[in-house]
């Protein structure tokens, strides 16, 4: 299964991608993105639109 991952030492803190989620499961509380994974259905519109690449989309194990 795949997850939406932040890098944040990438990010630019712009919220260009807060604004372009179907789902609204992005958010910014202050200069820190916040991922609401329940919310998320990995559509990768974030991912797309993030101009440093700081969000993309990872396989993870669920051990």
């Amino acid at each position: 299964m795949k997850k939406l991952v932040h890098q944040k030492d990438k990010c630019l803190k712009c919220a260009g991608c807060v604004g372009v989620c179907p789902k609204m499961a992005l958010d910014m509380y202050g200069l820190d993105l916040q991922i609401d994974h329940e919310k998320c259905i990995r559509c990768g519109l974030c991912t797309r639109t993030c101009p440093v690449g700081a969000l993309s989309m990872q396989e993870v194990n669920n051990a």
